[in-house]
């Protein structure tokens, strides 16, 4: 395979790229409530340009206020934005970089708590079921008014000195939603057959043509599938790619499904398939003669080089990834691919604290979105730093304070690094959690880090010891309630399971709760061929999970026939002389007269939840420059704890 791949120049209309890769649009949710640029979008986009990206593309950029998804979108919409754009497109220059505007109408897809009623607008008055958004067909008479939307923030871009525009064609956002026979009931000319429904995006790229000239790149991104019945397949998009080409756009960018019946397709989180799109980019590119791009949950090298080593793609894209690890491209520049922290597609980062308001984060990367106001910086005295605890924060602390220049020891009393990670790591496709304690023991070794495993801390050992500063990430253990009966019965713990200490040697599993450790350990039991049952006292399942991956995994748990169950209270198990053990419950709320419920139960996992473990922290109470970080504090995320583990390490 011919490692150069990557790095081999791409001409698109005037603009020359340095390599074959592209980052692709990415929502943040820096932005003012104004739309305007901040800091923080600059710090952000410079960050990946000095990272050797090939070209930069910006978070969708709202034409119109009623196009809007976010309240802190960036947007395109009026003249007083050029100021502020032209500053981040300045600054990525001068870090070497290359940037394209995304703008974009969301339509139906509009955020309705930023968006009146009868200001929603899409082709035809279908139903959004992510947001229950039922827009209202645009007239004929206002159709032209959303195609100069269109050229008026495509002209704020070339003169903000963007290198390039993109356009969607794509994603259930409002070009689409006139492309789609899912979306366009609509029986004028902008309706029925497929040049009918084009219409509307041939006269918006007409116009954006205009507005920027003949010479700058105009790129499309588009679907290769819909994922919606009624929506757009492969064979629409090889017509629909000829077409485009004939209009004149400069190249394509391949994605998928809608952001209103298939947003897995869209976003990728974990569950979704790896790289799927490239058997269709590949289909698509034999119809055109211009680049065509391609991305959906392409996270490594090889994927990369190979699929443009098979022209199956021109140039590669990558979203996320460049979340986790800005230096991406100049680690395999550099052939040090072993140093690239891969991105997992957990969604807890990013999309979860972006829909928490707080902007776009990683839960690997730290410095993500806070590149404007955090440094790390050398210390003028180095000093010994003890870490308890090698799950992610204990080495994220013990990383972050050895490469200020500190002499850094970190102890672990399990024989492995990784924490409750390592259990993460066995749950269906979460093997991609893996990569965060391979990259993590990777610097742990190239910042001098001593380690020592099968080692438990004691006070007394921190005082022969006699570190300058203590870092406490010890962890928590799980909850097993004193349930009347359960000694008897054959039990053990989701964790316990997970980390391989145990295993269930029987056809079937009781599992007790039905928070995020129980719906995986169920389908971590069901692909092995054991027969679960899950219960919990709440109605909420899996109430820390991500919404994409929740709904992903519910659906793969109701195929695999795992039977779930809420509004049960365990109450005590039972077991026979033969060791045939019944677990009786009773209906949660309690309901007078209601009978017990019984469960034949051959395996009990007990998945109830963490309890800190502070027994470290309690011994080492009054003694000065003592931190305590992550689960060991409270149980909670391991966002909380490699992000306390970061902090520590910045400031010891």
């Amino acid at each position: 395979m011919n490692e150069e791949l990557l790095f081999q120049p791409l001409t698109i209309a005037s603009l020359e790229l340095p390599n074959r890769v592209l980052m692709t649009t990415v929502k943040l949710g820096y932005g003012t409530p104004q739309g305007e640029v901040t800091e923080r979008h600059i710090a952000f986009y410079v960050r990946r340009a000095e990272g050797g990206v090939g070209l930069i593309t910006t978070e969708p950029l709202y034409i119109h206020p009623n196009g809007r998804e976010l309240p802190t979108q960036l947007g395109v919409h009026d003249d007083g934005l050029v100021d502020g754009l032209r500053r981040l497109t300045e600054a990525v220059h001068a870090a070497g970089g290359r940037i394209m505007a995304h703008i974009n109408h969301a339509g139906r897809v509009a955020n309705p708590k930023l968006v009146p009623e009868g200001e929603r607008v899409s082709a035809s008055d279908v139903l959004c079921l992510a947001n229950q958004v039922l827009p209202r067909a645009l007239t004929l008479e206002e159709i032209p008014t959303y195609v100069n939307y269109f050229a008026r923030a495509a002209g704020r871009v070339r003169a903000a000195g963007f290198d390039a525009i993109e356009v969607p064609f794509s994603h259930g956002y409002l070009i689409h939603q006139f492309l789609s026979p899912h979306t366009n009931r609509r029986d004028d000319e902008y309706g029925g057959s497929f040049e009918n429904r084009l219409r509307f995006g041939r006269e918006v790229i007409a116009a954006v043509r205009e507005a920027v000239g003949e010479d700058f790149p105009i790129i499309v991104r588009m679907n290769a599938q819909d994922y919606v019945d009624g929506g757009l397949t492969i064979e629409d998009a090889e017509e629909l790619a000829s077409a485009l080409e004939e209009i004149g756009v400069d190249a394509l960018s391949i994605t998928s499904g809608t952001m209103c019946e298939s947003v897995p397709y869209c976003l990728y989180p974990t569950g979704t398939p790896r790289a799927h799109l490239l058997p269709m980019a590949a289909r698509i590119r034999q119809r055109v003669s211009i680049p065509v791009a391609v991305a959906g949950r392409i996270r490594t090298p090889d994927v990369a080089r190979e699929a443009l080593a098979l022209g199956q793609a021109d140039w590669i894209g990558l979203g996320r990834p460049f979340l986790a690890d800005p230096d991406w491209v100049r680690k395999i520049e550099a052939g040090d691919e072993e140093a690239i922290l891969y991105c997992a597609a957990c969604h807890q980062g990013c999309l979860a604290e972006l829909r928490r308001g707080h902007g776009t984060s990683c839960i690997f990367n730290p410095l993500t979105g806070r590149e404007a106001e955090v440094q790390i910086t050398s210390v003028e005295r180095p000093r010994r730093v003890m870490v308890v605890g090698g799950g992610p924060g204990g080495m994220e602390a013990a990383i972050i304070a050895a490469r200020r220049g500190h002499h850094v020891t970190l102890y672990e009393q399990d024989d492995r690094l990784g924490g409750r990670f390592r259990e993460a790591v066995q749950v269906p496709y979460k093997e991609e959690f893996a990569d965060l304690i391979r990259y993590q023991q990777v610097q742990l070794q190239r910042t001098g880090v001593e380690v020592h495993l099968n080692t438990r801390v004691t006070p007394e050992m921190v005082e022969a010891e006699a570190p300058d500063a203590v870092v406490v990430a010890t962890g928590a253990q799980p909850v097993v309630p004193p349930f009347p009966g359960l000694e008897e019965t054959r039990w053990m713990t989701a964790y316990d399971l997970l980390d391989g200490k145990v295993e269930v040697t029987t056809s079937s599993a009781f599992i007790v709760g039905a928070g995020t450790t129980g719906m995986e350990t169920a389908e971590y039991l069901a692909r092995r061929g054991v027969k679960c049952t899950v219960v919990k006292r709440r109605p909420e399942i899996g109430k820390r999970l991500d919404p994409l991956a929740k709904a992903l995994l519910l659906r793969r748990l109701e195929s695999l026939g795992v039977d779930v169950r809420t509004g049960v209270e365990v109450v005590r198990f039972e077991t026979d002389a033969q060791g045939r053990t019944t677990v009786i419950a009773r209906p949660w709320p309690h309901q007078e007269k209601a009978p017990e419920l019984h469960f034949p139960a051959e395996t009990v996992v007990i998945a109830m939840g963490l309890r800190a473990d502070r027994s470290l922290a309690d011994g080492l109470a009054g003694r000065p420059n003592v931190y305590t970080i992550g689960d060991c504090v409270e149980p909670r995320e391991a966002l909380d704890a490699i992000y306390e583990g970061f902090e520590v390490g910045r400031t010891v």
